[in-house]
């Protein structure tokens, strides 16, 4: 399934993972983005398969939803302006139980 990076697609991708019945051996994800070989990269540290070569758009198999979950917040975090990224994480330090 092809996946343009931005939010909403990643957060489409995540809403139709959430059933794990419904993801297959063979569901793919087309990332095309200008940050795509940060992506790969950090894909590779956490051992999701993924394929990226020159002037080609990065290649992801999302095979849990755990896994597209990981993808989303990747994609999120390379194209989410730095102030949507600090208000996030904002939010994080304010949750119950947290203590700066």
């Amino acid at each position: 399934m092809p996946l343009p990076s931005s939010t909403e697609s990643a957060d489409s991708l995540i809403n139709s993972a959430v059933d794990s019945s419904s993801l297959t051996d063979s569901d793919h994800v087309s990332v095309t983005c200008e940050d795509r070989w940060q992506v790969y990269h950090r894909l590779q540290d956490l051992g999701i398969t993924c394929r990226c070569g020159g002037f080609k758009p990065l290649q992801v198999e999302v095979k849990t939803p755990t896994e597209a979950l990981q993808l989303w917040n990747i994609l999120r975090r390379v194209s989410s302006a730095r102030p949507v990224l600090i208000a996030s994480l904002d939010q994080c330090w304010k949750m119950p139980g947290f203590e700066r």
